[in-house]
């Protein structure tokens, strides 16, 4: 504080000021707001103990029963499991206690996951539709749902559900129009929706950003290597290694980078092992991509220590 009040960056009371709000936030929390904290957690981990129970508890049961489990059945199960976590959710009350906020978000995740499946087994063995047909309406349903979870809450969890869906829907979508394509067409349509999503969560469109950004990374990743099998695929997927990269640069995101990396892995060796068909030649590959990462990681390194870097 002293230095910016010496080059003005602040003034004598803008630096006393936040000496002072530092000074009570370092101030040690009072034993009922510490016991208030261990209740809220101890609610939590209650919660998804008994979550998970109520999901093993339906897990046994239909195992217990089957083959002889009848649709309906199978339809009450799902259903029971997405009101009830449904409900359960709707009656955790936050307040400013982020555990119960977290507890609810899985809630709604689990609420979620059982209405997908309730409508799998209600479009394929009710409605009779195909495969395809079944994931569209399975993905469509369960991405509407999520969607207006986030639109309320705006949790990560619910974030990373509607995309998921949103994702599924779009390559099942492109399967469905275009059944020729095989693989890569729903990849490229995967690959093509997290481009576009993690631009409008850079955007500040879809919120929070940073499940934003885990979402696009993992489905660029996703969908570029559903695309591998031309080869065309394999220079989107080289690209969008190099791109995550270069994202994880520009916005200073360390997990982006190893996204990049787990990509690497991904798509190094297999482009290596088609186009360098000697046996010795995908490892020499893999080792210069590994050369080359390790010179840009020890290049940022050195320039973060300057006092100019960004």
């Amino acid at each position: 504080l002293t230095r910016w009040v010496a080059e003005g960056l602040i003034d004598t009371g803008q630096a006393a000021r936040i000496e002072a709000a530092e000074a009570a936030r370092a101030q040690p929390q009072p034993a009922p707001a510490r016991a208030a904290r261990r209740a809220a957690l101890g609610v939590e981990a209650l919660g998804y103990l008994g979550g998970a129970l109520a999901m093993v508890a339906g897990f046994i049961a239909v195992t217990m029963l089957w083959p002889d489990i009848s649709t309906t059945a199978e339809l009450a199960f799902a259903a029971a499991g997405a009101i009830a976590f449904g409900l359960a959710a709707a009656l955790v009350v936050t307040g400013e206690e982020p555990a119960f906020g977290r507890l609810r978000s899985v809630l709604w995740l689990l609420s979620t996951a059982c209405l997908a499946a309730f409508m799998g087994v209600l479009a394929a063995q009710v409605w009779d539709l195909s495969p395809i047909g079944s994931t569209l309406t399975t993905a469509a349903v369960a991405t509407v749902y999520a969607a207006v979870l986030w639109w309320r809450t705006r949790t990560p969890l619910q974030h990373l559900a509607a995309f998921a869906g949103a994702a599924v829907l779009a390559g099942a979508g492109i399967a469905s129009i275009w059944p020729g394509t095989h693989v890569w067409g729903p990849g490229l349509g995967v690959w093509t929706l997290s481009a576009a999503w993690g631009a409008a969560a850079y955007r500040g469109y879809l919120a929070p950003r940073e499940a934003g950004y885990l979402a696009a990374g993992v489905g660029l990743l996703t969908g570029a290597q559903m695309t591998m099998d031309a080869a065309a695929g394999h220079v989107l997927a080289l690209a969008t290694v190099a791109g995550l990269f270069a994202a994880g640069v520009a916005l200073r995101r360390v997990w982006v980078l190893a996204l990049g990396a787990v990509g690497v892995i991904q798509v190094v060796p297999q482009t290596a092992a088609r186009y360098l068909p000697q046996q010795v030649a995908a490892p020499l590959a893999v080792f210069s991509v590994g050369l080359v990462l390790l010179a840009v990681a020890l290049w940022l390194a050195k320039t973060r220590r300057t006092p100019k870097s960004r």
